[in-house]
């Protein structure tokens, strides 16, 4: 036996996740939630042979770890995580002719996101239309005012520039699976180093995102912890919880 330890805890640190067995921990940013709940379940053999009951014999199975986080940085690898999609880059560059159908009082939707340098004109190119009165550039795309001149279900031509952008597309990727670390350190025991390691995590997709808000937009995060084989005899196939 362990001689005794007096230990209170204040955790922080940096949260680390990898796809699992590739090796590739990566931070996910500031989180303010990694919590695991272990649910059990008993089996209870009553006492048949005396009066007043009781029980003769229990047993208590793990039924299943549970993992809870709150992120707070909402960039493409994690959203794609918790959209359960697969996120990817555009460079910056330039699109030319792109061609829509304009109506009155609608948005068109780009292609990319963040025009700059626009020009519309109509489909033969012998009509430039003027930014402010006939189109309005957003960061979606392009308005067409109601007291435009281009015309109603007309064909336009749209060229532009644009930055670097993040894409995830959701609901593309189901079944992954993650290795987590925790990065840790006490804060109430002058900040001594704690470190977790769950071997193998599979999330469920993300139950809201909030679009509008007056809050921090979060990403909340549940998944279970699965058992990893291939963990050295004797050890732990869930998780390891090491601190100073």
């Amino acid at each position: 036996m362990m001689a005794f330890q007096k230990r209170s805890f204040v955790g922080k640190g940096k949260v680390y996740l990898g796809r699992f067995q590739q090796n590739n921990l990566q931070r996910i940013g500031n989180t303010s939630k990694l919590s695991l709940t272990i649910d059990d379940e008993s089996k209870e053999l009553a006492d048949y042979e005396n009066p007043g009951g009781g029980i003769a014999d229990a047993i208590t199975r793990i039924k299943e770890v549970k993992v809870a986080l709150t992120l707070h940085n909402l960039n493409a690898a994690n959203l794609a995580i918790a959209l359960f999609g697969n996120a990817s880059s555009i460079a910056s560059g330039t699109i030319t002719a792109e061609s829509h159908t304009a109506y009155k009082g609608a948005l068109i939707r780009l292609d990319k996101i963040g025009a700059s340098a626009v020009v519309v004109s109509n489909s033969g190119a012998t009509i430039t239309y003027v930014a402010g009165s006939d189109y309005q550039v957003s960061g979606a795309g392009i308005l067409i005012p109601d007291g435009s001149s281009i015309a109603d279900a007309s064909t336009i031509k749209v060229s532009y520039a644009f930055g670097l952008q993040n894409i995830v597309e959701a609901i593309t990727a189901t079944g992954e699976e993650y290795t987590l670390a925790f990065d840790g350190l006490n804060e109430a025991d002058s900040a001594k180093p704690c470190a977790v390691d769950l071997w193998r995590v599979r999330f469920s997709p993300l139950k809201s995102l909030d679009l509008i808000d007056d809050d921090f937009s979060k990403i909340e995060l549940e998944g279970k912890l699965l058992k990893d084989e291939s963990r050295p005899m004797g050890t732990s196939s869930y998780f390891r919880y090491g601190f100073i």
